[in-house]
């Protein structure tokens, strides 16, 4: 058997309801538990920033829920675009700078933003989280890839988190340092990997449980970060089918 680890925003669990996502923290708290078990999902993940006022005060409330699924935290990596948007191929984002020097600040204050949010999921009693990186900067090599990640690893192991690495397209995963990660490329012992697009179509979600099947039927699959307009029904039937509990066609 193998479980689901769905990245998907709150709103896919409210969808998977037939709710629209509510604004009062104690509804979020139930929308969120309730939509990911109806999802068959292994881990529920707390609101994105953009979802919710406070975000963490949801992922506190679900980690006190009694019965409730474990919350799997979401920490975008250091070396994702989003975080190094700043970053000018032609030149340095400063006069006088050159592009080295503002890649390693960029690199530096992504690291710092990537540990306080894993520190605030800690504090909220999180104990597992998924670090996303969905490719590397080419002005990034890997030296300085591997050192933007040390403070995160460092960081766990203090808060005692289990870390996994979502790693979409990344190269080189082994050279982070993570005992857990998943990726297009490869995948930890035990672990799987369904990129966003494998939820494109029903067409493409069978493509790809055949590949997850095909790697012998891991403990579990993990998906890349899924966005609002997927559909709950194709993860429903992805969590139903690795989990043996739909047969395949």
């Amino acid at each position: 058997m193998t479980r689901l680890v769905a990245l998907v925003p709150a709103a896919v669990c409210a969808a998977a309801l037939g709710r629209e996502w509510p604004h009062d923290l104690d509804s979020q708290v139930r929308c969120i538990d309730e939509g990911a078990r109806s999802l068959r999902l292994a881990y529920c993940c707390p609101p994105r920033s953009d979802e919710a006022q406070d975000p963490d005060a949801v992922a506190a409330g679900l980690v006190r829920t009694p019965g409730a699924l474990p919350v799997l935290g979401v920490v975008t990596g250091p070396l994702s675009s989003e975080l190094l948007s700043g970053i000018h191929p032609r030149g340095g984002e400063h006069a006088g700078s050159s592009p080295i020097q503002d890649v390693q600040e960029l690199l530096d204050d992504a690291s710092d933003t990537a540990v306080d949010r894993l520190r605030s999921l800690g504090a909220c009693g999180v104990r597992r989280a998924a670090v996303v990186e969905p490719a590397m900067e080419p002005l990034v090599d890997e030296d300085a890839a591997a050192e933007a990640h040390r403070p995160l690893l460092n960081a766990a192991a203090h808060l005692r988190i289990d870390l996994v690495l979502v790693a979409s397209s990344l190269d080189d995963v082994a050279s982070l340092g993570y005992e857990d990660s998943a990726s297009g490329l490869g995948c930890s012992p035990g672990l799987g990997f369904l990129p966003a697009d494998a939820f494109d179509s029903a067409a493409a979600l069978e493509r790809g449980l055949d590949r997850i099947r095909a790697a012998g039927n891991p403990s579990e699959a993990i998906t890349a970060p899924l966005d609002a307009a997927v559909s709950p029904d194709l993860v429903r039937h992805a969590a139903r089918v690795l989990s043996g509990e739909d047969a395949r066609p």
